[in-house]
């Protein structure tokens, strides 16, 4: 007979430690750009490493457990749109996740702030006619499109970061965002931390676009998929955005 399976869920010493750990880590980053973050990101594999060696953007880019549903319930979301959109990848990583959804799309542009990984992108991925580009989502401007992904991209960040990304998210129809959350119902949304590797499910918060301070302005919008993981809750959301807010 089968055992049962019963998840795993790390000991409170366990999360107490990680807890210490990122804060300490997204301290160390706290007056860096970006690029300078998340460079050391990949350089130390702080997200993980791979077998190969190669670029990881951690167990949330690879867990089939977790890009299995992503992929399939995104996939099913782009499938009601009248024709195929023109997309853009906001912080597109490794690819991993994104190299799955490339014939959901009639143009994919791909974009990241580490130099070095938009050149193995390139080099790994050109046979599927994606654009990849190097920038900064927080300080320059965003490639035009209809769907904007942001895939635990903005947990990453300060909230003085994300504002100035959600700014610029208006000109796209749609958005599709991934956050980790808390399970605590009714948790705190939108602690600030500062930019690093860590995310604020560590001190029971997480991101929601739509409370303040950042009150993203939505026509529609609803949950993709979510997740278990170790600490609460993987979700992806689709906003349909309301028109561009006047100057």
């Amino acid at each position: 007979m089968l055992k049962r399976l019963v998840p795993f869920v790390p000991p409170p010493v366990v999360h107490a430690w990680r807890r210490y750990t990122a804060g300490r880590i997204d301290r160390r980053f706290s007056r860096s750009t970006p690029a300078e973050v998340f460079s050391a990101v990949y350089r130390e594999k702080l997200w993980g490493s791979r077998a190969s060696g190669d670029y990881c953007s951690g167990a949330g880019s690879h867990l089939d457990a977790i890009v299995r549903p992503y992929v399939a319930n995104v996939r099913a979301f782009l499938g009601e749109f009248p024709e195929l959109a023109v997309a853009v990848d906001l912080g597109c990583g490794d690819f991993n996740v994104g190299s799955q959804l490339v014939g959901s799309f009639r143009e994919l542009t791909a974009v990241d702030v580490v130099p070095e990984l938009i050149e193995r992108n390139g080099r790994n991925f050109a046979h599927l006619g994606v654009v990849f580009r190097c920038l900064d989502i927080v300080n320059d401007d965003l490639p035009a499109g209809e769907v904007a992904f942001l895939r635990q991209v903005l947990q990453h960040l300060s909230n003085a970061q994300v504002a100035r990304v959600v700014q610029k998210l208006y000109q796209y129809r749609w958005l599709v965002v991934t956050e980790h959350l808390p399970s605590a119902v009714g948790f705190r949304a939108n602690r600030d931390k500062p930019i690093g590797p860590g995310v604020r499910q560590r001190f029971g918060s997480g991101l929601v676009l739509t409370a303040p301070p950042f009150n993203l302005r939505v026509v529609e919008q609803r949950v993709l998929c979510t997740v278990p993981c170790d600490v609460g809750t993987i979700q992806t959301s689709a906003y349909r955005l309301a028109p561009q807010p006047s100057a």
